[in-house]
């Protein structure tokens, strides 16, 4: 026996389903899109029909999947209510009908379960959004999922077409199309995925090989389980693939990213990760992920040490200027500083333990609280006949970013707790507009910026460098507190300088 609902929302919904769109970083249209096929793909299928008639003026997403049952398709129409919890899908509670609503004159939403089928009318009308549900009845789905069509206005119908459509789908699902990455998919979604529009698959059926050279495959641990994995590469030919290194979940491309470094040919860097378990930290619109999120922090980092490797092997990165010992004593002046600016200095790496070469005159292991390093880097060891600095536990002195023994003097590799604190590097980037940038651990001061070029003529060297270095770690303070207040970005500016005007 078939039933007829009507409904509304009981708010602003003209104000919401606008304040929603405002969290994508792309047009309502696109976003609305991308939302319906992450639904699509929620709902386990393995073909996605996408149809566009501009005589029509209609938009129609039809997946096969498992469609919803009665309580779904309620809460589907309902703002307050989501058909899912945080973690457990791509996509989030009919969010690509509400944002249709933005530019839609009607939405029709057909769905078939294996224990209810039905079809609802959806619209905007002044500030709210009525919407009436047909028990029973199906317009045009002859199978098991879910339709979804819009009727656009004018703008939109002229908005979409198929280069759009196309080009979105394969920047926000790129690796559901490749030919290859694909395959790779099929523990997720067992009978594979299809995504075709007007009756025409989208898919890149050329193999990465053809694409991308200097490929390397790496892997993510987490408790010592590989929890993500992908691969990174130089594209041999631009605008063959989209640049970036593509951070996805379920292969949706959450973010695109170069993990804060600074790399020659930026434009001809291709990578691709999937990292299932990081469905948990990413934002509501599931388009971004959580800075500050201690699960996201720490893929960050092994992500990044991974791809700072890799583009030291293939040269795309700019080797960091020889520091000198003005500028370690910058250094520690600075990490000083920041220490006691408890907003910062949480930003600052914690305590970890590093392997140091730290040998005997025979090149015997000593023990940790009376060994002598001689590594090339330190102040002792990098120059001919150098003594070397003594190393204690949590000591300060005698930082040794290689491993290297020094003066030909055998040494063996201890761990030494280092406190965390920022590093200081300069490097000629002519490229760049930045006068420095902050990857998390070191904070890189250009060298070829027009404003060092002026400090250094003016003898006021170390004021820019110490300016630049806090701007680059406010900014990142930033990105972790996305609610902090341009007042408390001047006052973490001013804080800092005070004290180091007081030293």
């Amino acid at each position: 026996m078939s039933e007829f609902y009507e409904g509304k929302s009981g708010v602003n919904v003209k104000r919401l389903v606008q304040n929603i769109a405002d969290q994508y970083p792309f047009e309502p249209q696109v976003s609305a899109l991308i939302e319906l096929v992450a639904n699509a793909l929620d709902a386990k299928a393995s073909e996605i029909q996408i149809n566009l008639d501009k005589i029509d003026g209609t938009l129609c997403i039809t997946d096969n999947g498992i469609g919803m049952d009665k309580r779904r398709f309620l809460d589907y129409h309902d703002f307050a209510s989501s058909t899912k919890s945080r973690g457990e899908g791509i996509g989030f509670a009919g969010q690509g009908a509400k944002l249709a609503l933005n530019f839609c004159e009607r939405v029709i939403t057909e769905t078939v379960s294996s224990n209810y089928r039905g079809y609802s009318e959806w619209y905007l009308k002044g500030n709210d959004a009525p919407y009436k549900i047909y028990d029973g009845y199906i317009l045009n789905l002859k199978h098991f999922g879910t339709s979804v069509t819009l009727y656009l206005d004018k703008k939109t119908t002229e908005f979409y077409d198929e280069e759009t459509i196309r080009s979105a789908i394969i920047e926000h699902y790129f690796p559901l199309v490749h030919c290859e990455l694909r395959k790779l998919y099929t523990v997720v979604y067992e009978d594979g995925v299809r995504i075709l529009l007007n009756g025409k698959e989208i898919v890149i059926d050329k193999p990465l090989p053809s694409f991308v050279e200097n490929r390397k495959q790496i892997k993510i641990f987490l408790h010592n389980k590989a929890k993500a994995y992908g691969l990174l590469g130089k594209i041999k030919e631009l605008d063959t693939l989209p640049s970036g290194v593509m951070v996805c979940t379920y292969g949706k491309v959450i973010d695109r990213m170069f993990f804060k470094k600074e790399p020659k040919e930026k434009e001809k860097i291709f990578g691709w990760i999937e990292a299932p378990y990081l469905i948990e930290t990413v934002t509501t619109d599931k388009c971004r992920f959580q800075k500050g999120n201690k699960v996201w922090e720490g893929f960050f980092r092994k992500a990044q040490s991974e791809f700072s490797k890799w583009l030291d092997e293939v040269g795309l990165i700019e080797k960091p200027v020889e520091r000198k010992t003005d500028y370690i004593n910058i250094e520690k002046e600075i990490n000083s500083i920041l220490r006691n600016l408890p907003e910062i200095s949480s930003i600052l790496s914690k305590t970890t333990k590093r392997d140091v070469a730290i040998p005997d005159i025979n090149g015997n292991q000593r023990k940790m609280d009376e060994g002598v390093q001689k590594v090339r880097g330190t102040i002792g060891g990098e120059t001919e006949g150098g003594e070397g600095v003594p190393v204690f536990p949590g000591g300060d002195e005698g930082r040794a970013p290689t491993n290297e023994s020094g003066d030909e003097i055998p040494a063996v590799d201890r761990p030494r707790p280092i406190r965390g604190s920022i590093r200081l590097n300069l490097a000629e980037r002519p490229d760049l507009e930045k006068e420095a940038w902050f990857d998390g651990e070191t904070v890189v001061v250009n060298k070829s910026h027009p404003a060092y070029v002026k400090a250094e003529e003016n003898d006021s060297l170390n004021y820019h460098i110490l300016k630049a270095v806090i701007l680059s770690v406010i900014e990142s303070y930033m990105e972790k507190e996305p609610d902090v207040s341009y007042q408390k970005i001047f006052e973490l500016q001013e804080n800092f300088f005070r004290m180091w005007g007081e030293r």
